[in-house]
């Protein structure tokens, strides 16, 4: 029985939580918010800020600024416009924060695919190495299907 060394299960699974890091973030729930909890209310925050100074942009019309100069009716919208994308892109930034606590990363896995052809796709090289290497694996294809070791013709 071998002792020592590295064997195939053996120590603690990658991304196992040891005792002290459990324990911290025992008494980190305990204390209050967990930073991903903080991440979702302040994205959620953001995209209602966001909803309702675009709701506030479509309910402008014309009436409401027709008292400005046409000037500062183009300065006012662009500053409302310019609110609005801010607050998406805050909105943005906090999502793709808690995105990685939230949904896992998905890992790329290898598949090993057996090339499937339709026999009249096969080149006639292709066939003979085939039967070739048949010959080959059975001692030259004599004996068992009474063949006298000649090579046949493939036409």
């Amino acid at each position: 029985m071998p002792s020592g060394g590295r064997r195939v299960g053996a120590g603690r699974k990658a991304g196992a939580a040891t005792k002290r890091t459990r324990e911290i973030a025992n008494q980190a729930a305990a204390a209050g918010k967990m930073p991903l909890g903080v991440m979702l209310d302040n994205m959620r925050y953001f995209a209602n800020m966001a909803e309702s100074a675009e709701a506030a942009i479509a309910e402008l019309s014309a009436a409401k600024i027709a008292g400005m100069p046409p000037d500062e009716q183009f300065k006012y919208l662009l500053a409302e416009v310019k609110k609005a994308a801010g607050l998406r892109e805050l909105a943005q930034s906090c999502a793709r924060d808690a995105a990685s606590y939230v949904h896992p990363r998905l890992s790329s896995t290898a598949v090993k695919v057996k090339e499937k052809r339709d026999r009249f796709d096969w080149t006639r090289e292709e066939l003979l190495a085939i039967v070739e290497d048949g010959r080959a694996d059975d001692d030259g294809g004599a004996g068992a299907n009474e063949c006298d070791g000649k090579r046949d013709q493939v036409h």
